[in-house]
């Protein structure tokens, strides 16, 4: 058996890093659980891995859950059935993780190292841990507190960058920066 250790790079504002390493032989079953432990997500939600390529580009699906024919008409093999193995085929080889299709987790997956197994560790296991993950739930929060003029990153949702342009008035192209309830009965 080969191990493999992964850069896993959520697409979040805390750029939240972890190196997990995982065996060849090691279902992408085992690669899922691995990844939402590192990440502290605790829910059981639907979740994908697509082969991916140098630029990030989504290929085949391996669907945690059978839920049809996949984008090419064919059954997608799940993640319990398919080794990781079976699909590394480049020295930085990538794939895309996508976690609560509600919330879009979405994860940049990339083989960074091929070694021994130390027989002294369980794999798969977390080797790095770099950032404070988001809450699994952030996302939803988010959506519920945009009425309230809140986000649960502490900024305010008409400005959620914190620069305080001028909202009211029109930008360089003409796009209005205000609210709705500002246009007025003709809208």
């Amino acid at each position: 058996m080969r191990i493999y250790r992964f850069r896993v790079l959520i697409d979040d504002a805390s750029e939240a890093v972890r190196d997990i390493e995982i065996g060849d032989g090691q279902t992408f079953l085992e690669f899922h659980q691995a990844i939402k432990e590192a990440f502290g997500f605790k829910g059981d939600e639907m979740a994908s891995f697509y082969v991916s390529d140098a630029e990030w580009g989504k290929g085949i699906e391996i669907p945690l859950a059978d839920m049809g024919m996949g984008d090419d008409g064919k059954v997608p093999l799940m993640m319990d059935e398919v080794q990781v193995g079976d699909h590394v085929r480049e020295p930085d080889q990538r794939f895309v993780y996508a976690y609560d299709f509600l919330q879009m987790w979405m994860f940049m997956v990339e083989r960074i190292g091929t070694a021994d197994p130390d027989p002294a560790l369980t794999y798969p296991r977390v080797a790095l841990s770099i950032g404070k993950a988001p809450e699994e739930d952030a996302r939803m929060q988010d959506l519920l507190l945009q009425g309230t003029g809140e986000v649960s990153n502490g900024l305010h949702a008409d400005d959620p960058y914190g620069d305080e342009a001028d909202a009211d008035e029109d930008d360089e192209d003409g796009h209005y920066g205000g609210s709705i309830d500002d246009l007025g009965d003709t809208y």
